[in-house]
């Protein structure tokens, strides 16, 4: 007897046998129970997913002796002749070679005959989306007024490409691709019917690399136990594909975690020398992370992820090693990875550039880079304070007496003069805003760290007509531009609302930088009205430098390291301020 592919072999027969289709199959199957069977139907979806055989188990529903049934005896000359492909009743054409509307006229022209042996005549177009317009005008009529002994099946992968008057006149049925587990049994149950000895691991990368299609499964186990010799295990099937083992993703996963450059390289280097395709490594590595985010939000279960216990052992505690934003950040520089490696020369230079990237986040200059940082300080400050550990504890003490004596070493001899000038119905002062300046610096501090951190560098200058000017020294736009972002401003307002009871906009400049004159309430010119008003410079920080009564900290002192720490910075220049 000739040798049969196994997925002709094992074609489903019933429609109990169709897997990963249970909504298709069974509104089917009570369909022909009741007998409310239709004239046309339509099954779309990707391939390999039971399109064309649900068609041929639709026709012996339809022309089994015992029929219409739900279940066909696949033993009636009716159910063999079509499973064998020789019914001269049940006609399949291929859309995409006979897609013309002379094919369709002379399908027209037979249909009007009875059936020669079946009860019904049944025509499976496969790949109908393949149809020319002229003919889909040609099938409409077709399809509008059936003869009763004719059903017909259209079936294809693009349905978007239909002619909406022909999928408004069939009943519409949607293929799934099959889930990993259900492809995972189905090979498990041919493996032992075929006496192949196979592994669940290696089982579980052949369904992977199906990708939801149970023909593609089955010809690439076929393939693998070739390969084999009659058996099958994961090494094998990865060596064979080209796939990367879940072991391997995972100590490079625990690689990164660890900040362990060197040992992410040595991964890629063994899959280099294996011969793998390292574009596919980067794809695997992307999927990987997308389970690690899914575990950081979901509390879901191995079957949910397609992977072993092992494995999911595995994805759970890097879930917990590994911040939100810096998966993200990984998926989409490995998504970005893999497009760049297409076209270039050096796709392992690239792609080991881009790990040790991913495991020194120090090297990372990119903006996203900078907010993966920011969000460890912020959650490591967080755990500090939550603890109350001694080393936590002394960190904060430090900073505080920091944030105070910022606000204290610079006692600046303000010029005699009349008070600054605000508007008329202004219910508060700068002298009122300086004096309450540590609290709302504390309350900025409660609502977000790292508005604290840019915070500090600032200070009161003006305030009138509902704004409040913050001046920054020279040196500090870094920290001026970050105060001028939306959420960072939001936050400052706020909180000077809170302590002040006055609502107030933030503006940002440094000190080098002249203010805007607060408009008055009275006219006149710009010029004419400056003139008239107190020089602020009075009330504020001088432009030029202040008179020092206190040494300020060298370079090298507690507290300029403590931020060079703290914002991983470093000192690009020392400037002395008067004694």
């Amino acid at each position: 007897m000739a040798y049969i592919s196994l997925y002709r072999k094992w074609r489903p027969s019933t429609f109990e046998e169709v897997i990963g289709q249970k909504y298709v199959t069974q509104t089917l199957a009570n369909s022909l129970r009741t007998g409310n069977y239709s004239h046309a139907y339509l099954f779309a979806g990707p391939r390999g997913t039971g399109k064309t055989s649900t068609a041929r188990i639709l026709a012996k529903a339809l022309n089994c002796v015992e029929g219409p049934t739900p279940t066909p005896c696949n033993r009636c000359t009716a159910c063999r002749s079509i499973s064998e492909g020789t019914s001269v009743d049940v006609i399949e054409i291929d859309a995409a070679s006979n897609r013309g509307i002379d094919d369709i006229r002379d399908l027209r022209e037979r249909i009007i005959f009875s059936p020669a042996a079946a009860r019904m005549k049944v025509y499976i177009l496969d790949e109908a989306h393949m149809l020319t317009l002229q003919a889909f005008n040609a099938l409409l009529k077709m399809l509008e007024e059936p003869p009763s002994h004719v059903v017909f099946v259209l079936a294809t992968t693009e349905p978007h490409k239909m002619p909406p008057t022909i999928l408004s006149r069939c009943q519409r049925f949607d293929f799934r691709s099959v889930p990993v587990t259900l492809l995972v049994e189905h090979l498990a149950r041919i493996a032992a019917d075929e006496g192949v000895t196979a592994g669940e691991s290696a089982l579980r990368l052949i369904a992977r690399r199906a990708r939801g299609s149970a023909r593609d499964a089955l010809v690439i186990f076929e393939q693998v136990i070739s390969y084999g010799d009659g058996s099958v295990d994961e090494g094998a099937v990865a060596g064979f594909l080209g796939l990367i083992e879940d072991e391997t993703l995972i100590e490079l996963g625990e690689s990164l975690a660890a900040g362990n450059a060197a040992g992410a390289i040595r991964t890629v280097e063994r899959a280099y020398e294996e011969g793998r395709d390292l574009a596919q490594f980067a794809r695997e590595m992307q999927e990987h992370f997308r389970k690690v985010f899914l575990l950081q939000f979901s509390e879901l279960n191995p079957e949910d992820l397609e992977v072993d216990e092992g494995t999911f052992e595995g994805l759970r505690k890097q879930a917990k090693s590994f911040t939100s934003t810096r998966v993200v950040h990984f998926i989409q520089s490995l998504r970005e990875t893999a497009k760049e490696m297409q076209n270039t020369s050096s796709p392992r230079l690239l792609l080991e550039e881009v790990l040790a990237v991913m495991a020194c986040s120090e090297l990372d200059t990119s903006p996203q880079a900078l907010a993966v940082r920011i969000e460890s300080l912020e959650a490591e400050l967080e755990r500090l304070i939550r603890r109350g550990s001694d080393a936590g504890a002394g960190a904060i003490k430090e900073k505080e007496a920091f944030d105070e004596e910022e606000t204290q070493d610079f006692e600046i001899e303000e010029a005699a003069g009349p008070p600054p000038a605000v508007s008329a119905g202004a219910p508060i002062d700068l002298a009122t805003v300086r004096k309450s300046w540590p609290k709302v610096k504390d309350r900025v501090k409660e609502k977000k760290i790292t508005t604290h951190a840019f915070l500090l560098e600032g200070k009161p200058r003006e305030v009138g007509e509902g704004e409040i000017v913050i001046s920054f020294p020279p040196g500090r736009s870094f920290h001026r531009g970050e105060l001028e972002k939306e959420d960072h401003k939001r936050i400052l307002e706020q909180a000077l609302e809170e302590v002040l009871g006055i609502e107030l906009k933030v503006r940002s400049v440094l000190e080098e930088e002249p203010s805007q004159p607060v408009d008055e309430a009275g006219g006149g010119e710009p010029k004419e009205r400056e003139r008239s008003r107190p020089n602020p410079v009075s009330a504020a920080e001088p432009a030029v430098e202040p008179e020092v009564k206190k040494t300020p900290a060298h370079h090298d002192s507690g507290k300029v390291k403590m931020v060079k720490d703290i914002f991983g910075a470093e000192m690009i220049e020392e400037i002395k301020l008067k004694e």
